[in-house]
């Protein structure tokens, strides 16, 4: 049965208009029209989430596999309970589509329940707001313009998320239909040039083969992995300072950009991507007086941490770095300056204090990230990586072993970050590992709370008791921990036994050799977790 309604089904039309056939539904009454026509055309890959805000982050982890993703909440606080996620899909660029079920204009401010100013609730975090006001009566025209804008606005360049905001009557007082027409959506076209002008590229070539010059390629969380050979490539002839957030060839660098002399900073940046987990790198940069930089970003922003910028490549990160490894295959590496030798003897030599500074013989988070990271290269089937923020996400920039790592990397906060690997396992059949400290879970718990959960997500827990990143923080050293660090009791074992999850600890370094193992290889019908106690 269909609700006869017909900006509800012009929406759905144009869902599938715009490629978009993943959606999460979560419940309610007033949203209830839009997810039974939804479940009732058949068109869609449904998802049910019941925590609105775990459902968003879910539903950023299912872009990760599908792109473009739905997620349909009813009125009241619940579009509120969505803005966390909202917030890192913008950052992320990830194109998210929520879709908010409304009470009609006349009930807004009339102490009506679940009733607030909903439209433009989420305006500073989203690429485009639009609500399907009744005041426009049956104008479907109009309707199509403004979801057609909405839709194009979440796909456009690197991408983002959107607000669609429905006002509906109470389902009751909507007519049921056994059949019902929905409209073949008709997408707006939008036609934007895309080549890189080749005059663009050989000036960008001479930037950073000048043998005056010191160049640098920054490159910050990309929205997936650049080529492994391109960035091989590109190392050989300048010095490149990526994470594992961008590109499965990279080196680890934090230890060394705080410290380094200034005659080996750069006087020419080529900055792509979004942000990076070193932060002692925005600061250096920032120092550098005499600094050119370009900015690479699809959208043309001017986004840049290094508060430096003299042009901006509008263009897609893995299309630039393409571009520029085939010119660089034609021509002759040049002999290294010495500029470039010190970047390649810091890099050797940040990989050697690592490897020297990990303790094989404590139970640390350190060593179980070492560990863990040094067993995933057995691992002969495919799967795909999740760091939680904060301490996890790194040590996965210190260990980390030639593979691409999805993290919440946006606004780096620590909620929605074990709900975003659940939501990507529920996208793929590959498994999905997710390393995650003990605040981020706990706070996260609801991640579990899912109908969605199947055998291909595994869970390690570096439970230390509190915020571990806090015991870094300089002049906290005398403050009661409670109220910084976050200092608790808990342990995961009731939650993992009340969601039917699989559920191990170690508390000794050969429980956690054993556990890791048996994480990675244990075949089961369900999600296993991991807690370490380090």
């Amino acid at each position: 049965m269909f609700y006869d309604n017909d900006k509800v089904n012009l929406l759905i039309g144009l869902l599938k208009a715009y490629g978009i056939s993943d959606v999460v539904l979560c419940p309610g009454s007033r949203n209830a029209m839009i997810v039974n026509n939804i479940l009732s055309d058949g068109g869609f890959k449904c998802y049910p989430v019941t925590d609105e805000r775990s459902a968003a982050f879910f539903a950023l982890g299912v872009s990760y596999e599908k792109g473009p993703v739905a997620i349909v909440v009813t009125s009241g606080s619940a579009v509120l309970d969505v803005a966390p996620a909202v917030v890192e899909a913008y950052y992320q660029h990830r194109p998210l589509v929520v879709i908010s079920a409304d009470r009609p204009q006349e009930d807004i401010g009339q102490n009506v329940g679940q009733t607030m100013r909903q439209a433009g609730a989420l305006d500073n975090y989203v690429r485009r707001s639009v609500t399907l006001t009744d005041a426009l009566g049956d104008n479907m025209t109009y309707h199509r313009r403004l979801i057609c804008e909405a839709l194009s606005a979440a796909t456009y360049g690197e991408g983002g998320p959107v607000h669609i905001n429905v006002p509906l009557p109470n389902a009751t007082e909507c007519p049921q239909v056994s059949n019902i027409d929905i409209p073949a959506g008709r997408k707006v076209e939008i036609i934007r040039p895309t080549a890189i002008p080749e005059a663009v590229i050989e000036e960008l070539l001479g930037k950073l083969l000048d043998s005056s010059r010191k160049p640098l390629i920054v490159i910050g969380q990309t929205p997936q992995p650049l080529s492994t050979d391109n960035m091989t490539t590109l190392r050989h002839a300048v010095p490149v300072v990526s994470e594992p957030l961008s590109s499965c060839s990279f080196e680890p660098f934090d230890g060394f950009i705080s410290t380094m002399p200034d005659e080996y900073l750069p006087d020419f940046v080529l900055y792509m991507g979004g942000s990076l987990v070193c932060r002692s790198i925005n600061g250096r940069l920032s120092s550098v007086e005499s600094l050119e930089l370009w900015r690479v970003n699809a959208d043309g922003d001017f986004s840049c941490p290094f508060r430096h910028i003299d042009k901006v490549l509008a263009c897609d990160a893995n299309e630039l770095v393409d571009k520029l490894a085939d010119k660089l295959r034609q021509r002759e590496t040049p002999k290294p300056s010495k500029y470039k030798t010190w970047w390649e003897m810091a890099f050797k030599e940040e990989k050697r204090r690592i490897m020297e500074g990990v303790d094989e013989y404590s139970l640390t988070a350190e060593s179980t990230v070492a560990y863990f990271e040094n067993q995933l290269s057995d691992m002969d089937y495919p799967f795909h990586l999740h760091y939680a923020n904060s301490t996890a996400i790194r040590l996965a920039c210190r260990h980390g072993e030639d593979r691409y790592v999805y993290c919440n990397r946006g606004v780096n906060g620590i909620d929605g970050c074990v709900s975003t690997a659940v939501g990507h396992a529920a996208a793929t059949d590959f498994m999905v590992f997710c390393v995650t400290g003990d605040l981020s879970f706990f706070y996260d718990q609801n991640a579990l709370w899912n109908q969605n959960l199947g055998d291909n997500l595994r869970i390690i827990i570096l439970n230390d008791h509190h915020g571990g990143i806090f015991d870094h923080v300089r002049g906290l050293e005398n403050c009661d921990s409670r109220y910084v660090a976050g200092c608790h009791n808990t342990d995961a074992r009731g939650i993992t036994t009340q969601n039917d999850v699989g559920y191990l600890s170690a508390k000794t370094i050969d429980e956690m050799h054993l556990g890791i193992v048996r994480l990675m290889t244990e075949k089961t019908s369900r999600p296993m977790v991991l807690e370490v106690f380090v």
